[in-house]
């Protein structure tokens, strides 16, 4: 089954596109985007955003290899106006958190193209941050983790349930600390897997406390800090059975 609001299965992810996954998950390795600095060049959430069902957008140097990689599945691959460039904010066109009705994002330096199809689909919520899906953990249609506080006050607004945190302990060679979201992603409707342990963070005695709060449980994956590779984008579940 495809995912018809994106980042939140509702069933056991089955296919996904990142750069770890649960054992299980047919992962799609990210498309190489050669245009973003050599730790970020195969970083999903920076080349791929999912906007529901079976339709997926990416950058014009990213089509040929999502057409071959996703079509065998009955994607639909929309070309996006632009390539990553290598420097803040233009490395971000397709970075983008949603959660339940909301879509998060930095209209400043989101894809004109992804923009106009999430304005069909999305209440589009404006932050400051760039890096919206690097900086935010969906976990519901209704509550989010986030390290970003423009990320955190907008969800607020929207009347989300949002956990803020500190993403010391998030590993990011050679920069000094990743995102939380980019080292996370569902891996079902109660599940949420981490590239890495939670216990490596400052944060994640409260992380663990408000998953549980929404019932949902970590699957840690490994003893090291949590690695962001940019986010396990889940796309299909069980109910295919791929």
């Amino acid at each position: 089954m495809y995912i018809s609001i994106p980042f939140l299965p509702e069933a056991r992810v089955t296919l996904a596109v990142g750069g770890f996954a649960p054992e299980g998950v047919k992962l799609i390795p990210p498309a190489v985007i050669s245009s973003l600095p050599p730790a970020l060049r195969r970083h999903a959430d920076l080349g791929l955003c999912p906007i529901g069902g079976s339709e997926v957008v990416c950058p014009p140097c990213a089509v040929g290899y999502y057409e071959a990689a996703l079509g065998p599945w009955g994607f639909t691959v929309i070309e996006g106006e632009v390539d990553p460039d290598s420097t803040y904010p233009a490395d971000t066109a397709y970075n983008v958190v949603v959660a339940g009705k909301y879509a998060l994002l930095n209209p400043k330096c989101c894809d004109r193209a992804l923009l106009r199809l999430l304005e069909q689909r999305f209440e589009i919520v404006s932050v400051r941050q760039g890096y919206a899906k690097c900086s935010a953990a969906p976990i519901s249609e209704n509550a989010l983790i986030t390290a970003d506080r423009s990320i955190y006050k907008a969800a607020l607004r929207k009347g989300l349930d949002a956990l803020l945190i500190e993403n010391e302990g998030v590993s990011l060679p050679p920069y000094g600390c990743g995102f939380f979201g980019g080292a996370t992603g569902m891996a079902d409707k109660n599940t949420l897997a981490v590239n890495g342990c939670l216990s490596q963070m400052k944060s994640g005695a409260e992380i663990k406390k408000f998953l549980e709060s929404k019932g949902i449980s970590a699957l840690e994956i490994g003893s090291l800090p949590p690695f962001d590779t940019g986010s396990l984008i889940p796309l299909m579940t069980a109910a295919d059975n791929i």
